[in-house]
């Protein structure tokens, strides 16, 4: 039997933490959720009972009270006021509820500002239209249909969903972009250390021999010695190249072009399309359940999408909606792909796009999943060849050396 510890929520809303026993993480879960309670976090291990580690998480819980609000926070709400509204509160006493749940006073603030505002007479989407913290534009959007239609509890799931589903693609792109990075910053700093420090001392012994280099010892040679002399030119050169690129994106024109380009690069160019259109089909399907129009939709999903290439499209096709075109036909852009519009007239069609766009994105989202797991593959290997290429090289050079000396060839 393995120990688990678990954040809970029960049919009133309320958080529970406790630990269990249980064979497995599957097993767990199920046990939880027999017993009523809504899973926030399960993990193996037992909760600590005292000593420096729970003065620590409890300092650290004291500092995390003055934090903004992060994306967990925002969850744990949304299931919250889901839960307890379905459970028969009102507005007003969820609110109040959940204000004195959360361990976080700026939390609570903004929450007891919403309640103050409806207790004014505001509706719920007017009272929580000054939180931009807590509610961003499609939350508020889907709050105001939820009003309209009387099913607030299902839309503060579909809220908590997207939030999860967005910050689980940021996490997966940032996987795959991040990964490669480090590790080619890594070979760098190794290339540097060479440079700097092994090669100079290396030609300083041989300097003195008076004899000829063999010619891998001799490209090794001037290869640092280039490195030395214009290092320092490269160096700066990425940078600048990199504040161009972060600069230039503040302004919309270069803006699109760059992340036009960004599309175009391999690898990466699918690994942003994929995050992308994961993102905006299923959030353009949450807006379609939640029944705004297609036109309100394709607009808050033009304010949701980071890439400026992709923002522009869905603009100009929400332009094209405007003027009485069909959802598929606006989508016939040159930069979104083929299935996007594909899906789209298949959903206008049969009357679900609603359906249909859910479940593309959760295509797209396994397709994304999966090139992460594919990077991750490919770039390990081709990073530890290309490091053991880079010391192989020098090792080699050195020995080749070292026996040129000793022998007199």
């Amino acid at each position: 039997m393995t120990t688990y510890a678990y954040l809970c929520l029960d049919a009133r809303g309320t958080e529970t933490r406790g630990q269990m026993d249980a064979p497995d993480e599957g097993s767990a879960r199920r046990q939880l959720r027999e017993q009523g309670l809504k899973i926030l976090e399960l993990a193996e291990g037992a909760i600590s009972g005292g000593g420096a580690v729970a003065v620590l998480r409890s300092v650290a819980r004291g500092i995390s009270r003055y934090r903004s609000v992060n994306n967990a926070d925002r969850v744990l709400f949304f299931n919250q006021m889901q839960l307890m509204l379905k459970a028969g509160h009102t507005i007003l006493e969820a609110l109040a509820a959940a204000s004195r749940l959360t361990r976080k006073a700026r939390l609570s603030g903004i929450l007891d500002r919403v309640a103050a505002g409806i207790q004014r007479g505001s509706s719920l989407s007017v009272a929580c239209g000054g939180e931009k913290e807590l509610f961003n534009r499609i939350a508020l959007k889907l709050i105001e249909a939820g009003e309209v239609s009387g099913e607030l509890s299902a839309v503060f799931e579909r809220i908590a969903a997207m939030i999860e589903r967005r910050a689980e693609a940021q996490r997966q792109l940032m996987t795959a972009l991040i990964y490669p990075g480090i590790i080619i910053l890594a070979v760098i700093g190794l290339l540097v250390m060479l440079v700097n420090w092994v090669i100079p001392r290396f030609a300083v012994f041989l300097s003195g021999r008076g004899k000829a280099l063999p010619w891998t010892t001799q490209t090794l040679m001037d290869s640092a010695d280039w490195f030395t002399a214009w290092g320092g030119t490269i160096g700066l050169g990425a940078v600048a190249f990199i504040v161009g690129i972060l600069l230039g994106r503040r302004i919309p024109p270069a803006r699109r072009i760059i992340d036009r380009v960004a599309l175009s690069l391999p690898m990466i160019g699918g690994t942003l399309t994929l995050a992308a259109m994961a993102q905006v089909t299923w959030i353009f399907g949450l807006l379609i359940k939640s029944r705004l129009t297609v036109l309100e939709a394709l607009r808050i999903c033009t304010q949701v999408m980071g890439n400026a290439a992709y923002s522009g499209a869905f603009t100009e096709a929400a332009d094209d909606v405007l003027t009485g075109k069909t959802l598929a036909v606006a989508l016939d852009r040159a930069v979104l792909p083929r299935l996007v519009q594909h899906m789209a007239a298949i959903g206008e069609k049969s009357g679900q796009m609603d359906t249909v766009m859910e479940s593309l994105g959760i295509y797209y989202q396994k397709a994304l999943e999966s090139r992460v797991k594919l990077l991750a593959s490919l770039v390990e290997p081709v990073i530890t060849v290309l490091v053991g290429v880079v010391v192989g090289f020098v090792y080699y050079s050195f020995f080749v050396a070292l026996l040129s000396l000793s022998t007199g060839a």
